[in-house]
């Protein structure tokens, strides 16, 4: 069994809560990450993880540079160009995959897709994904979130996919549509008994809107982290999502 760990959001926030600011001279100023300090913070996370998890061996999964995703939308994460990652963070990304075999981590990055993508294809029943971002909730099975073990249902995370459609998502820079948050969202897909009547109603919302299916079907392809299945190992390349047929 495996910890599927969701490596890019805990080296983040250990980058991030080691990083400051410095006057080297009068009105110059740079940014600092005292990096032994993030690694060890990273280190600590793990440690939690895998005494929370003794029986599972842990895979730290990561993005590859390139994602198909740039293919679907070509505006996918546009916006955070403007957003600079905490200093060095790309040497700490390359300390992890050095520093993986003496401490018994497997590393794991697949061509052109993301590592939230990578999470959900890896996974098998027994394994559990840990991650604190609220979107691999759209992915079934068990998840890790701030020391819980929690299972998420196919018919939910169903629901948490469909409902992202709608939504979108401000962060990797994909609108949804028009209108709906994420409460309009759940409430539009409350009364759907299975993934069928959600593509239903998530088309309708988007008709209504004055947008066709094949529009829906980009902003469900930015939405939807891969599953089990939804990857060509052999190929190394990610199967685009489809309407669910009855």
């Amino acid at each position: 069994m495996k910890a599927l760990i969701d490596t890019e959001v805990y080296l983040y926030r250990a980058a991030a809560a080691c990083e400051w600011e410095a006057e080297w001279a009068p009105d110059d100023w740079t940014y600092l990450c005292r990096h032994g300090d993030a690694q060890a913070l990273f280190q600590d996370a793990i440690a939690e993880i895998r005494d929370t998890l003794p029986d599972h061996q842990p895979v730290l999964v990561f993005s590859d540079r390139v994602s198909f995703r740039y293919g679907v939308w070509p505006q996918y994460k546009a916006n955070r160009k403007k957003y600079r990652k905490p200093a060095g963070y790309r040497q700490l990304v390359e300390w992890v995959s050095k520093a993986a075999p003496a401490r018994g981590w497997e590393v794991v990055q697949l061509p052109d897709i993301e590592g939230d993508d990578v999470l959900g294809v890896l996974y098998e029943d027994g394994d559990v994904i840990a991650s604190i971002d609220k979107d691999m909730l759209t992915l079934p099975g068990l998840h890790l979130r701030d020391g819980e073990i929690l299972e998420v249902s196919r018919l939910e995370a169903d629901r948490n996919f469909y409902g992202q459609v709608l939504t979108g998502d401000t962060s990797d820079n994909y609108p949804g549509c028009p209108g709906y948050g994420p409460v309009t969202a759940q409430k539009a897909l409350a009364g759907c008994a299975d993934e069928i009547e959600m593509w239903m109603e998530v088309l309708k919302a988007f008709e209504k809107k004055g947008f066709g299916e094949p529009y829906a079907i980009t902003q469900a392809r930015c939405a939807r982290i891969l599953r089990a299945g939804e990857y060509d190992m052999e190929a190394q390349t990610p199967l685009l999502w489809s309407p669910p047929v009855g």
